[in-house]
């Protein structure tokens, strides 16, 4: 007799002497197997009928289940967004789009859901939280009251006159990343500008956040590790929204596997052990305030150690999630934003020598006798370039879902229940044919004289509201300087390198938008 034919019916005998036949296990298994499916019909029907989002439009499909979403956010990566558009067009201007959220296209209703902290409580969709992970961080905090509080210390360094004290150093940053362009001349190289760009803009944000940079801008690719791990995280969130509990599961991976699987990682690892590092040293070199403020190199985390608050706010784990999702956010948007400009100049000869004349007064001197960024400001060309950038590569393309937890919210004749996660998108508001004629086309002259004013109505790249972007004034500073630095009369000799339109258009929704997942990138020759 072979092992497994004993161990059969030794099985076989334990449940005979039990009374517990394999017939009833198949009963069991059939009841069960029924329990569920009528608790799948009976909740199929309360989100259909009973429910009281079930009066608002949308397709029957995505009020029934989340598998809707899923299939177009995950398995066809990042193209539920394009599928809401379609939703608008069938059903209107409001649509439940899975079981629980509804998003509205209309402007003029933003401001009611994006709303400032004194005009009533706002709160973000807990689920939407666990799958993007880093709890803790200001960003992730659901709680209203907490979130201004972890909020609030951070503020000053992102303020005007914040941006204003470190912005010898963003100049620095600058003039290195022409200089490292302008060292190559003659050699015929071929360079990422998007890598240039994401190094540019982790150096900056790393001196805030940990006061020593991860000098990626002196590095040979211009550290294109961390720009490649950017967006491999950014194309993995999807996933981690629709099943949050991958998120622990991801934590249990030893990092040693992780690096063996993409060794790329050990940067940002890196980074955040940098951070932490220069947070356990900034709580052992505890200064007062008034230090820290005479300082202007003074890090982010040094400002919030020597301020009186809670103890559990000053956990070394939560502060370096602060500072992940402070590199995050300050380095892949912004990047992606300068990328995309400079593909139009660099594409369009007019734009590139308008811009350059522009340039001109300000820049003759270069790098001796430079302006400030208040001076940059004033060009309206200039400004025009930015704004129709951030148009077209929308910041954060879909949705912020936000929740009202003390009041219900009022659509036209429909009630949205408060805690109901209700959303916008930036790409709706930003490519409405009303508002922008031709919106696909990269336009900046539609930004100079008398303009319609729904343009900077719809115009919502970094968001409104108590939970709007932090670091406004800092993505401007950046795109001024380092626009101003590579296309200023003289500067670096670069053109466009079998790079086209379809490499830089946004085309997937991965919270952080992302041209087709084939992309070469925006390629450049030194010339």
């Amino acid at each position: 007799m072979s092992f497994k034919q004993g161990t059969t019916i030794q099985m076989e005998d334990y449940l005979n002497n039990s009374g517990f036949s394999l017939g009833n296990l198949k009963t069991v298994a059939g009841g069960l197997l029924g329990v569920w499916a009528a608790y799948c019909i009976g909740l199929v029907v309360y989100r259909l009928y009973i429910d009281p989002l079930s009066s608002i439009p949308g397709p029957k499909i995505a009020a029934a289940t989340g598998w809707y979403e899923f299939y177009y956010d995950v398995i066809k990566r990042g193209q539920y967004i394009y599928r809401i558009e379609e939703m608008h067009k069938q059903y209107g201007p409001i649509i439940r789009i899975n079981p629980y959220e509804v998003i509205i296209n209309d402007a003029e209703f933003y401001n009611e859901v994006y709303v400032a902290s004194n005009t009533r409580r706002t709160g973000i969709w807990p689920r939407y939280r666990k799958g993007i992970g880093f709890d803790g961080s200001h960003t992730m905090t659901a709680n209203h009251e907490l979130h201004r509080r972890r909020r609030k210390p951070l503020e000053p360094y992102f303020s005007r006159l914040g941006i204003n004290r470190m912005e010898p150093t963003l100049v620095d940053e600058a003039k290195l990343l022409s200089t490292r362009l302008e060292a190559m001349k003659g050699s015929k190289a071929i360079v990422r500008l998007d890598h240039v760009f994401s190094a540019f803009a982790g150096d900056v944000i790393g001196r805030i956040c940990a006061e020593t940079p991860p000098y990626m801008m002196r590095l040979p690719d211009f550290g294109r590790d961390w720009h490649d791990l950017i967006e491999r995280i950014v194309g993995q969130l999807l996933l981690f929204m629709h099943i949050p509990e991958l998120v622990s599961l991801a934590r249990l991976i030893p990092t040693g596997v992780l690096f063996y699987i993409y060794p790329g990682a050990s940067g940002f690892n890196e980074f955040r052990k940098l951070a932490s590092q220069h947070i356990e040293d900034a709580k052992k070199q505890k200064m007062r305030p008034e230090q820290v403020d005479e300082n202007a190199t003074s890090s982010i985390f040094r400002h919030i150690i020597s301020m009186d608050i809670p103890e559990s706010e000053l956990s070394t784990e939560r502060l370096s999630r602060e500072a992940m999702v402070l590199f995050g956010a300050g380095t892949a948007t912004t990047a992606r934003t300068m990328g995309f400009i400079s593909y139009y100049l660099l594409t369009n000869p007019h734009m590139k020598e308008r811009l350059s004349n522009e340039l001109a007064p300000l820049m003759a001197d270069y790098p001796n006798n430079l302006p400030k960024w208040a001076d940059l400001e004033k060009l309206d060309y200039l400004q025009a370039l930015i704004k129709e950038g951030l148009r077209l590569s929308f910041g954060v393309m879909r949705r912020l879902p936000r929740t009202s937890p003390d009041i219900d919210l009022v659509y036209k004749q429909y009630v949205i229940p408060k805690d109901t996660p209700v959303g916008m998108a930036a790409y709706s508001l930003h490519t409405d044919p009303e508002v922008y004629p031709e919106p696909f086309k990269f336009i900046p002259e539609r930004w100079l004289g008398n303009i319609d004013p729904r343009m900077n109505r719809n115009w919502v790249p970094f968001s409104r509201g108590s939970r709007n972007c932090l670091g406004i004034n800092l993505a401007y500073a950046e795109m001024n300087w380092a626009l101003a630095t590579i296309f200023r009369p003289n500067g670096p000799d670069i053109s466009i390198y079998e790079t086209d339109e379809s490499d830089i258009a946004q085309a997937v929704d991965f919270l952080m938008p992302l041209p087709k997942l084939s992309s070469r990138g925006t390629r450049i020759m030194v010339n």
